[in-house]
Formats: C-alpha cells, structure tokens, sequence
C-alpha cells in the first residue's frame, strides 16, 4: 500500500509539473503580432536609427517565428526572416535569424532566380507585453562583393607625355573616324587635365561598404582647382573633407558590372536639410524643373527607357579592377540615350552664345571664344555632328587606388 501511494504521489508530481511546464510554454502565444511602426520601437540597421517602415512577428510555436520587416532595410520593400525564439527568465523572448536575398536594393521591387546578394540578419527581444528592441544588418555576399569592398582614393597623379594627358583621375577617351573632320580628340585631352583638377579638389575617396553602403570624402566647400607639381602630383587645395552618410546610396556587383543603386527618399530628404529654400514635396518646384528642361529641348522621352530599367537594377557602369587599381566607366552605348537627350539643347545654348558674342562689351565673349577654340570647334551644334558622325570610342572614367 505504502508502495501504490509513493508511485501516485510521484505520479501526481509528474503530472503537475508538466501542467506547469505547459502553461510556461504557451507565454509565446501572448508574444504580440501585431504591426509595429519601426519609430515607435527601439531598432537600427547598421548602427543606425531605423526612420521609417514597420516589424511585425508571425509566431509559429514556442522556438520559431518569422520577422517581416516593410520598408525597414532601404532597397527593399519587405524581407521576412526566419527566426529562432528562445524564451528568458523574465518570460521574455529573444530572437534571431538571417535572410540571404537574391534581389539587390533598388527603387522598384522584383523577383527573379539569382545567386544570393544580401544577407539581412536581425535579432532582438519581445516581451508578452509588446515591448521590443532589435537591429537589423545587412551584408553583401561574397560574389556581389566581388573584391570591391574598402576604401579607394582617388587617382592623384596626371601622367603628361608631350601635351598628351595619358592617365588622370577624370580620364575621356573620344576618338575620331576621321581625324581630318571636326573632332572632340582635343577637347578630350583638356578635359583630362583640367576636368581632373576640378574632379580631385572636390572628392577624395569613394568607400564600398559590405553592408551594401556608398560613402564619399567629398569637398563642400567654395569650388576651386587643385594644383599640381611638376611630375603631375596632384595636391588640393584644402585638407577637410565631408563623409557622406550612409544610406543614401547602395552597390552591388553582378556579371562583371557594378551597379549603384541611389536612395531616393533619403537623397531628397537630404537635399531638403541642406537647401532650405528647395521644398522637395511643392509640386510647384517639379514643375518649374520640367519647364527649364522644355526651354532648353532637352529631350527627357530619350532616357525614360533607360531610368525605368534602372528603377529595377540600379545604375550600371563598369568596372575593372587590377590588384590595387579600381577604373569606373561608362562607354558610347551606356552614354547614347543621355546624348540624345541633351544634344537638342545645344541649338538653345548657341543661340545664347552668339548673343553674348555680338556684344563686344561682354566681359564673358573673350572666355567663350577660347574655350571654344581649345575645343577646336567653332560652335557648340559641332558636338551634335561628332558625336552622330565621327565617334569611334567613347569612354569616360573616374580612377583610384586602394
């Protein structure tokens, strides 16, 4: 008897525990799901105070959820992550999962069967209350890294052999069919070296974060040329640089092509702070944009198709990269539909040219005509014919080193 009461009183003690052991574990079906607003709770991506989109958890049992993060990681829209619960003393759960994402960041969403480009891991802590606090990081993988990753400097030499400019930061290639015919050969060689004089005076170093971000040292201060020695070391003309901040443009490398992906929210939000007197949401400010663009004929159907393909992929340009060498080009093809665009206004701007030109009092006449002649054309309509008639090669380049 004694025995048959000492099994029951084990048997009864099992049985309470696990009641208790059940109530403990149905705390994660009081784990809130509703939609958090990402201000109203404490959550950065990369460091950063996430400012915008919202977190919501589907819990599926006591050790598993998904996280669905909308318009939280900028470049994508939404990204649900698997992630694993695990509950505290305080009957509080922390969580934390990662999503390897075969889409890049872009303006515009869409899916298709890649490799993987970004990893997002978050992590975190919800209480049954409703309480949470989490991150969110992203990183690219190693095939969208593809070597580019670190800090590039610019380029600061110009290589100068008898008048021909043979390597610069800012380097333009526009050779001729026909070198007896007009021409941009010339015109090439003094952007070269002067443009890289201008180019190195206001940037200093482009940064390709593995977290997907572009950063920049950049000059914001009066513009002025940088100087160089007489071995073509380039020296600016100030010591301060500006960092961009993050998020306001992202990268990505894919079939040998580096594409930029710009964050237009956040880049007209910046442009708002640092330009009082632009107001980015006055339709009024868009409209006086579109009709500047009509005076001049710029033809914006010509680039429509073009910026539609990047609202899904980004900005793509080349790139190549030998050992500590980085080149960063477009060529005539990725060029065509921005001349197209941009030709039909050289008509307007010749217009304006021979008006200051007929007025010799014009303190602006002299300077016209030299530029015009160390371009070696005679009006700016000559641009229109060369670029149609005689181009062979196109390429321009921005060039660092590691």
């Amino acid at each position: 008897m004694k025995n048959r009461f000492l099994w029951l009183l084990i048997l009864g003690m099992a049985l309470l525990v696990g009641c208790n052991d059940d109530d403990d574990d149905d705390d994660w079906k009081r784990i809130p799901q509703d939609e958090f607003n990402i201000q109203d709770i404490a959550f950065e991506v990369n460091g950063e105070q996430a400012v915008k989109g919202s977190l919501q958890m589907t819990v599926k049992n006591a050790n598993e959820a998904v996280v669905n993060l909308k318009n939280v990681i900028p470049g994508y829209a939404e990204v649900p992550v698997d992630v694993d619960l695990e509950k505290q003393a305080d009957n509080s759960f922390i969580f934390v999962g990662e999503q390897g994402l075969t889409t890049p960041p872009a303006m515009m969403v869409r899916s298709d069967a890649k490799p993987v480009i970004m990893i997002v891991r978050v992590e975190g802590k919800v209480s049954v209350e409703g309480k949470v606090s989490a991150t969110a990081t992203t990183k690219l993988s190693e095939i969208a890294q593809a070597g580019l990753t670190g800090d590039w400097n610019l380029l600061n030499k110009i290589e100068n052999n008898d008048g021909i400019v043979s390597a610069s930061p800012l380097f333009l290639i526009w050779s001729a069919i026909d070198k007896e015919q007009p021409n941009m050969e010339n015109a090439a060689n003094m952007i070269n070296l002067f443009g890289s004089m201008a180019v190195y005076n206001l940037l200093n170093q482009v940064t390709f974060h593995e977290d997907g971000n572009i950063t920049a040292k950049y000059w914001d201060g009066e513009f002025t040329m940088a100087g160089a020695d007489d071995n073509g070391v380039l020296k600016a003309s100030h010591e301060d640089w500006s960092v961009s901040p993050k998020n306001l443009a992202f990268w990505y490398a894919r079939n040998e092509m580096l594409y930029i992906v710009p964050n237009i929210n956040a880049i007209l939000q910046q442009v708002g702070e640092d330009n009082e007197e632009i107001d980015i949401n006055d339709p009024e400010s868009l409209n006086a944009i579109l009709e500047k663009l009509n005076e001049y004929n710029i033809d914006i159907n010509a680039i429509l198709p073009s910026i539609m393909g990047w609202m899904t992929t980004g900005i793509p340009v080349k790139y190549t990269k030998n050992g500590s060498d980085l080149k960063i080009s477009v060529d005539k093809q990725m060029v065509e539909p921005f001349m197209k665009a941009l030709l039909p206004a050289l008509e307007v701007l010749q217009v304006k040219l021979d008006e200051i030109l007929a007025d010799p009092t014009n303190e602006n006449s002299f300077m016209i005509k030299m530029v015009l002649g160390m371009l070696q054309i005679e009006k700016l309509t000559d641009i229109k014919t060369i670029w149609e008639q005689n181009t062979a090669e196109f390429d321009l380049s921005l060039n660092f080193v590691k």
